[in-house]
């Protein structure tokens, strides 16, 4: 009887053992899993401040894209060249006259 009843004690402790571990197991698991969801989230907010700033970024390329376009489609014009070379160039046509101010020294 002393037999059964050792055999019968020392199940619950190695039944305790291996709960302990199981849960041991789940409670470490369970704290990296926060701890990489807590790691990940900061990141995230990182990447989402960097993406305003690219978008930002992005809507001032675009509208320069845009500047662009429009002076090529402007360009296309003989008017528009002429004008263009007259003011960045100071080129007149035979025969204008040219009326200035005297140059301040």
């Amino acid at each position: 009887m002393a037999k059964g009843s050792a055999k019968h004690a020392a199940k619950p402790k190695s039944e305790l053992r291996r709960r302990r571990l199981y849960f041991t197991i789940i409670g470490g698991v369970s704290l990296w899993a926060i701890f990489a969801f807590w790691d990940q989230s900061g990141a995230m907010k990182e990447k989402k401040a960097e993406m305003g700033v690219l978008l930002q970024r992005l809507e001032e390329v675009r509208a320069e894209h845009d500047a662009y376009q429009s002076e090529v489609t402007r360009l296309q014009d003989p008017e528009y060249i002429e004008q263009k070379v007259r003011k960045d160039f100071g080129m007149t046509r035979p025969g204008d006259k040219v009326f200035g101010t005297p140059a301040e020294e």
